[in-house]
């Protein structure tokens, strides 16, 4: 099953009778990357018995195990650029190499497989305020000072609603995406339901706010077309809102609406060749937004 079946299957929609149009073939091909597992992770309104199994030895954080920093067992814990520990669960093996086609000079990154979450997240893309947005947008304009923020750009289709704001530097104009859900459980549960669910090697990182907010940062990974890099960020409140926060090294000049299917985005530009924000300016946005009432 491919990305954009499962995002389909997560809200709960028919997929379009298949065809062989070649139309139909690079309209799908450009859109592809947009089929994010962001929709499946916020999807089913299900619960699935048997999480249970396991997720004992996954409640708490712990120093990283990657082989690139293991620390030496005599000496401190190794501090990282994020400065919050990885989850302390051994890393996958991983399956390939990813290496872009052609192009920009992207560094072969690692791909292991994405897990199936054993638990979905109810109500996904739930709209969100007015209000809300704007103190959003507000929290990231402060807590980035250093960054050019654009406007925030709403795309709702349907009941899905999606919330996407420009960064850009010298480098170029990428995007943080914003979609809202709602849970019921622990938020330490659900996050750990969501370890390996975006394809990571490594453990994400993991941070615990002291009113028991859960905040998991994954890695970046690549895609085509346009040698697209994304990373995911998710904010569990014990209030049993979560936030997904979609890290993209492409813009809303990137991308059109188009009226088709469900209605969704279609690549049509580049974006920048590196990712818009640092693993550290991009963690701070979690804090900050599980802060916004």
């Amino acid at each position: 099953m491919n990305i954009e079946e499962k995002l389909r299957g997560a809200l709960d929609t028919p997929a379009p009778p298949p065809t062989t149009t070649l139309d139909h073939v690079l309209r799908r091909g450009r859109r592809r990357v947009f089929a994010q597992r962001a929709g499946a992770l916020l999807g089913v309104a299900a619960v699935v018995v048997g999480i249970g199994v396991g997720s004992t030895a996954l409640n708490h954080a712990g120093p990283d195990r990657s082989s690139a920093d293991q620390p030496n067992p005599d000496s401190a814990t190794v501090e990282h650029v994020v400065g919050w520990p990885r989850v302390n669960v051994s890393p996958q093996t991983p399956y390939e190499t990813w290496t872009p086609a052609a192009g920009r000079p992207v560094p072969p990154l690692p791909r292991c497989v994405a897990e199936e979450p054993k638990i979905r997240i109810m109500s996904p893309g739930v709209p969100q305020s007015a209000d809300f947005l704007g103190k959003w947008e507000e929290s990231v304009r402060r807590t980035l000072p250093e960054m050019q923020v654009g406007e925030r750009q709403n795309y709702a289709f349907g009941s899905y609603h999606r919330y996407s704001i420009d960064l850009t530097d010298e480098d170029g104009a990428g995007s943080v995406m914003l979609m809202v859900g709602r849970f019921e459980g622990s938020p330490q549960v659900f996050a750990d339901n969501l370890l390996w669910t975006t394809g990571d090697c490594e453990p994400p990182y993991r941070k615990v706010l002291p009113d028991g907010t859960v905040v998991q940062l994954h890695g970046v990974h690549p895609s085509e077309p346009f040698q697209s890099l994304t990373q995911f960020m998710y904010v569990f409140r014990p209030d049993g809102v979560v936030f997904s926060l979609e890290l993209r090294n492409w813009s809303s000049k990137d991308v059109r609406v188009v009226a088709v299917d469900v209605g969704d985005l279609e690549r049509v530009g580049p974006g920048r060749a590196t990712m818009p924000l640092t693993e550290e300016q991009f963690s701070r946005l979690g804090p900050a937004i599980a802060g916004v009432a």
